[in-house]
């Protein structure tokens, strides 16, 4: 990790070894948007632009996170905002992909559950209100960051989290290095988007 870890870490990582049942099955659609650039099946599921650059759930070079929402919309609001932030004029000029994934997790940490935040000691506001970026760039782990790396470090395959851009919408973070068996990431139509891939 290439920022000075966050002191929350710990009591986070505690809750979730004290209580094992924070990790629950969950199976679902997940909708992502990506470049052109990265295509191919196992790049959309590597997580490489989050590992590079840091994301809302990990911090830059901590681990690698795929990022997604359980809405088509709620994904595509979501890529406008990061364009926004980045000072990408909206429409975006470049092609982008609506890659559809499904997910059948043995171990997923949900944080749109009040309870599991409560166990965790942490609010719906104070996840929503936390600005990554920020913080990430004076050099620091952000809270949500924190919280992603200690999920991840107990050995989950993610997390599912109110989207802190569009009301009720609800996005998922998946962690390939920590997959329990090679059928819980499928993405849809893998064989086309590999011959996309295949012709740059």
């Amino acid at each position: 990790m290439k920022v000075t870890a966050n002191r929350a870490y710990a009591k986070f990582r505690r809750r979730l070894a004290d209580d094992p049942h924070l990790m629950r099955p969950w199976r679902g659609t997940v909708y992502r948007v990506t470049t052109l650039d990265y295509p191919s099946t196992a790049e959309i599921l590597r997580g490489q632009g989050s590992f590079l650059h840091g994301g809302r759930w990990n911090a830059i070079g901590a681990f690698r996170a795929v990022y997604g929402s359980t809405s088509d919309l709620v994904a595509v609001e979501e890529s406008r905002a990061n364009a926004e932030y980045a000072g990408v004029p909206f429409p975006v000029r470049t092609a982008r992909l609506l890659v559809t994934i499904e997910l059948n997790v043995r171990k997923i940490v949900d944080l749109t559950d009040s309870e599991t935040l409560q166990k965790l000691e942490v609010a719906t506001d104070e996840l929503g209100a936390n600005d990554w970026r920020r913080v990430q760039d004076q050099g620091y782990e952000s809270l949500t960051q924190a919280i992603g790396r200690a999920i991840f470090d107990c050995g989950a395959n993610g997390i599912l989290a109110l989207s802190a851009k569009v009301a009720d919408g609800v996005n998922t973070v998946y962690f390939p290095e920590n997959f329990s068996w090679t059928g819980e990431a499928k993405v849809w139509d893998s064989e086309k988007l590999d011959r996309i891939h295949a012709k740059k």
